[in-house]
């Protein structure tokens, strides 16, 4: 276990979201669907990424899934959206200690996200599909700064399945305060 992470869960800064219904994760383009965490600009928070996790549900063809981010800061990081839920780590409801972090099932972005890093590989042998629950543990190497976002996708087709990710929010480091580190 990651004594950083459960010491910010205890303090109530570590939020989950998932989508509620397997839906398609999209090959990388502006226009996406899966889940998306957002910073919006201007927040003062830092996301720091625990994990995040794909869990396929329908046969298709071979893919891989993976996290894609955005290619630079906008102070509007989408714009149609489709919410999805987020949970607080000390399990007390999605409507107490709201994260500053914003997530979607679905998204218009401001701009096509960029690939980062595969979590897997779904093949499909026509009856079976070879695609467990793939996780990618980052364990704070990702931090999802302000006007920001990370996204699920895939690179050659669409994926259906469900999304989930799990995050911690700091206070952002200004550059004084990153130099002293």
């Amino acid at each position: 276990m990651n004594r950083w992470f459960l010491d910010q869960t205890r303090k109530g800064n570590v939020y989950h979201s998932h989508n509620t219904t397997a839906g398609a994760v999209t090959v990388l383009h502006a226009t996406c669907t899966g889940l998306v965490l957002e910073n919006p600009y201007g927040s003062g928070k830092d996301l720091v990424v625990e994990s995040m996790s794909f869990v396929g549900s329908t046969l298709t063809t071979i893919r891989e899934i993976g996290i894609a981010i955005s290619p630079s800061v906008s102070t509007v990081v989408s714009a149609t959206t489709t919410a999805a839920k987020s949970f607080n780590g000390r399990l007390n409801g999605d409507t107490i200690n709201r994260p500053a972090g914003l997530t979607y099932s679905v998204a218009t972005l401001s701009s096509t996200p960029v690939w980062f890093c595969p979590i897997g590989n779904a093949r499909d042998t026509g009856a079976v599909e070879g695609a467990e629950a793939f996780r990618k543990s980052f364990d704070g190497t990702l931090i999802v700064t302000p006007g920001m976002f990370v996204a699920f996708s895939t690179l050659t087709a669409a994926a259906t399945g469900l999304c989930s990710i799990t995050w911690a929010e700091v206070d952002e480091l200004n550059e004084e305060e990153t130099f002293l580190l």
